[in-house]
């Protein structure tokens, strides 16, 4: 406990020095002051617990010191030094808020001991009454937030009890919030499992608690009310009146709201967050559509960086068609070079797409990881082909799902990104594929099937095209693209219906003569060896790019 002695007279403050020395109490000399003023800065600039001090002083006197204490420092206690015929002045004393006093003529080791004691007692027994006033504080916060996020819960449910309570909820809960005008905010932690290992706090409980006090702080300050909520594991929703004023339009008040939370939380806890804006509305049973389209704002620019901070209102209309056909027809230039064995120029050439996709941010999360799949699955297909002898472990490696595995763990495009280049290079390695280039006769009828693929072609006519014997270019293409001319032929077919079939531009009747079969019945046949379903089917099932 840290002591300050405070006496005019020099004498006075050694001998109380020694004194408390010899009570052999846990204490610390803090300090010793002639008069109530030097106490006073003293106990401004210092920790002090026990004030014992003197009553006639010049500048300022023991009762003014007393006073000016009990208005800065309440918790420091005061012993006030009496003499006889100042009974007067002592009692003034314990008016003004002094613990105890003690006679200087009569004091002695003993009995400033026990004096000291019972003051120690006293704040003893105070600090265990403020813990237990906060601790009765923190369950009754506790409950308050649990019952306040049982409440929020359900109204993003749309309950019509939760609804119709809103004014009431919001009054008791002691919540600025009315009920139009709300715009709804999905917080969501970036990279949340390495995020709480690296955060300064490594409590999940205790995070959660001092994000939301920061984002309920963030929207006081900023908003003048809101509120937020743990919604799920890492998930936050934050609620949010949003209406121009001072200027400024609705949006750009919220943005401002939305980047103070995130910064906050950044520098304050290190937690980076992104964060998706619903477009806002005057019905509160429109909560649950709110949050959907925060959350779908939210994935889809979450998955592209971190501390993004997005509206639904930019994505809403985002362009899913245009993405499907941008995806299929690279996937139909990926399967170009592959068969035309430009393994170098299929790398290069995804690399690039993938760069310019990361660039654009459109394709949605789970698309993309589709379409990243569908490309190992062609180059699997194609060298297996080509390579039958070599390629068994890692076809079978594809079948047992192991790709689909890896890819749903990976949480950005980077890492996507990055698996399925290296996975690239990875097959195309352990082929060898860069040694096996097509002959140049090969790869002027592959050319070819490309470009006529829906006109009738034979083996013949291709024969006379590279100016081959007929049998002499059925072994080599056999060799070469480890299938033969008419299963190749079939392939290209195929593919591009399935192609058409994702674009969704060309009736299903007109198919079968685009891609070069005039009998649409014998397409259909053919279709379903290939590919395990009908024309029909394969469309049904979201044309192969949907899991």
């Amino acid at each position: 406990m840290n002591v300050v002695v405070v006496d005019d007279e020099v004498q006075i403050r050694k001998w109380f020095h020694i004194l408390l020395l010899k009570t052999g109490l846990p204490l610390h000399i803090a300090g010793a002051c002639g008069n109530g003023k030097e106490a006073l800065e003293l106990c401004r600039a210092s920790q002090v617990d026990l004030v014992i001090t003197d009553i006639k002083m010049p500048i300022m006197d023991g009762i003014e010191l007393i006073k000016q204490l009990k208005s800065e420092f309440p918790a420091i206690r005061v012993l006030i030094l009496s003499a006889y015929g100042e009974f007067h002045y002592a009692s003034e004393a314990l008016k003004a808020g002094a613990s105890e006093y003690i006679l200087k003529a009569e004091v002695t080791v003993e009995s400033l001991k026990e004096a000291v004691v019972k003051v120690m007692g006293d704040i003893d027994t105070e600090k265990k009454r403020n813990q237990e006033v906060d601790s009765l504080k923190s369950t009754l916060n506790e409950n308050q937030n649990a019952l306040r996020s049982l409440y929020f819960t359900e109204l993003l449910r749309g309950v019509p009890t939760a609804i119709q309570e809103f004014d009431n909820k919001m009054s008791i809960f002691r919540i600025s919030l009315n009920k139009r005008h709300i715009t709804l905010m999905a917080v969501c932690i970036d990279d949340y499992k390495n995020t709480l290992q690296t955060a300064r706090i490594k409590s999940r409980e205790l995070l959660d608690m001092a994000m939301l006090n920061i984002m309920d702080e963030t929207l006081q300050n900023e908003a003048n009310g809101g509120c937020s909520l743990l919604f799920e594991q890492g998930v936050y929703v934050v609620l949010v009146n949003t209406q121009g004023h001072g200027g400024k339009s609705a949006r750009e008040a919220t943005l401002r709201y939305a980047h103070r939370i995130s910064n906050h939380l950044y520098d304050f806890i290190g937690v980076p967050v992104s964060i998706g804006i619903s477009l806002t509305y005057n019905d509160l049973a429109l909560l649950g559509r709110q949050y959907s389209e925060a959350y779908e704002a939210l994935s889809r620019k979450q998955f592209y960086g971190r501390r993004s901070v997005v509206w639904y209102e930019d994505v809403e209309d985002r362009p899913t068609k245009k993405d499907n056909k941008e995806l299929n027809a690279a996937l139909s230039e990926w399967s170009h070079y592959l068969d035309r064995g430009d393994y170098e120029l299929a790398k290069r050439f995804m690399q690039g797409f993938m760069e310019e996709t990361g660039r654009q941010k459109h394709v949605p999360e789970q698309e993309l990881k589709m379409f990243c799949l569908e490309v190992v699955f062609l180059l699997l297909q194609n060298l297996r082909r080509k390579l039958s002898q070599g390629m068994n472990e890692a076809q079978a490696a594809f079948d047992t799902g192991l790709p689909h595995q890896e890819i749903s763990q990976l949480i950005s495009f980077h890492e996507v990104k990055e698996w399925l280049l290296l996975r690239i290079g990875k097959l195309l390695e352990e082929a060898g594929a860069y040694r096996h280039t097509y002959s140049e006769a090969i790869r002027k009828t592959c050319d070819y099937i490309y470009a006529s693929f829906s006109e009738e072609l034979s083996l013949q006519h291709m024969a006379d095209l590279v100016h081959l014997n007929k049998t002499y270019l059925s072994e080599l293409f056999k060799k070469e693209t480890g299938t033969s001319f008419n299963d190749f032929l079939t392939q290209v077919r195929i593919e591009k219906a399935k192609e058409l079939i994702r674009a969704g531009e060309v009736k299903m009747g007109a198919m079968a003569e685009q891609v070069g079969y005039p009998d649409g019945s014998y397409f259909t046949k053919v279709f379903k060896k290939v590919t395990g379903m009908t024309p029909m089917e394969f469309k049904q099932s979201g044309g192969g790019l949907k899991g």
